[in-house]
């Protein structure tokens, strides 16, 4: 495992082994591309699916879905606790009137849509969804969407379980990286290849899902 020290020691080898004419940086900026490469190499391990480096950053919560601000009765909210930066999967408790009833609150798996895509399940006079399982959506702000049918209802308290992957805690002075140590040499190399982008952009090429996952919003 490196330490704040070490990584910050190997970027400095690392990146004037590479790039001998660029320009020298000191440790507060280093930090700065130590961070950013960090919440890139975590999204490319969540994005891919494997989770078994970054499971200290999942989070499990239990909590209470809201009504909206327009009071649209089949679409609710659900803010985490922790600052949320990609979803894994979520439950909601349930009860439903008709078609396939539960007459006891139960819990149902939800299905992840893209936001772009939320139109289509929206309960209005022109469309009557049957949704069986509810549908999720990541809204801005971080904040997650759910959208139910007219025949179902949520149970109005601990009825959203959540499970997501947290921002890591930044990398400090005195404050060491707190992912997998088997992930620390691959930040270093992230961050010297945005180093050397800020540098020059012509080596742009060499990094082009560094700089995806860089252009991700809310990362």
């Amino acid at each position: 495992m490196m330490t704040t020290t070490q990584m910050i020691q190997a970027f400095g080898v690392g990146y004037d082994i590479v790039n001998l004419e660029g320009p020298g940086y000191e440790n507060e900026e280093i930090l700065v591309l130590l961070n950013q490469a960090q919440s890139i190499e975590v999204l490319k391990e969540l994005g891919s699916g494997r989770l078994v480096h970054i499971t200290n950053l999942i989070e499990n919560e239990l909590g209470t879905l809201t009504a909206p601000a327009h009071n649209y009765t089949t679409s609710l909210l659900f803010t985490p606790a922790e600052e949320y930066i990609g979803y894994i999967s979520s439950k909601t408790k349930v009860t439903r009137a008709t078609y396939k009833p539960i007459t006891v609150a139960a819990w149902v798996e939800n299905i992840l849509i893209d936001k772009i895509m939320s139109g289509k399940y929206i309960t209005n006079p022109l469309s009557r969804p049957i949704l069986l399982q509810p549908r999720v959506y990541e809204d801005e702000d971080r904040t997650l969407t759910l959208l139910i049918d007219q025949h179902t209802t949520v149970a109005g308290f601990e009825d959203f379980y959540l499970e997501y992957m947290r921002k890591p805690v930044d990398i400090a002075t005195g404050v060491n990286c707190e992912v997998n140590e088997i992930l620390h040499d691959r930040i270093v190399k992230t961050a010297i290849d945005l180093a050397k982008k800020i540098f020059n952009p012509n080596e742009a090429a060499t990094s082009i899902q560094a700089n995806e996952l860089m252009n991700r919003p809310e990362v």
